[in-house]
């Protein structure tokens, strides 16, 4: 008979404790949407580039027309390397590429350092 009721019980708190994990496991609707929000978020933090865990290379910075140029200058160029005007005061900063890490912006520098020699590698918002 003991061995019966060990076995039970073995059972019924096994039971009881899958039971508890799976509940522990679902998400009700408010946490599936902010965790919709956050993945929002951090999608827009990374295209607006205010996120600190990117590399990108700044070409120029002064006026906006040589900004202009400087950029058509460097598409001309056909890379396929992405660049932006963005305005920081006083200046306007032509930036290109987006790299995860330090070695992918060093590769890129070495394509462009002969064209743009005072070009920098830097991390935006840091």
């Amino acid at each position: 008979m003991t061995k019966y009721s060990f076995v039970s019980v073995f059972l019924i708190i096994s039971l009881v404790t899958f039971n508890h994990l799976e509940a522990q496991n679902k998400l009700n609707s408010s946490e599936l949407m902010t965790v919709s929000d956050l993945l929002n978020k951090k999608h827009s933090l990374e295209s607006n580039n205010e996120l600190k865990n990117t590399y990108k290379l700044q070409i120029f910075s002064g006026s906006l027309e040589k900004a202009k140029e400087t950029q058509d200058e460097f598409e001309s160029l056909e890379l396929n390397i992405e660049s932006r005007i963005l305005y920081q005061t006083p200046n306007y900063k032509v930036w290109i590429g987006n790299y995860r890490n330090r070695i992918q912006a060093d590769r890129a520098f070495e394509k462009v350092k002969y064209k743009y020699p005072n070009t920098l590698i830097i991390r935006p918002g840091k």
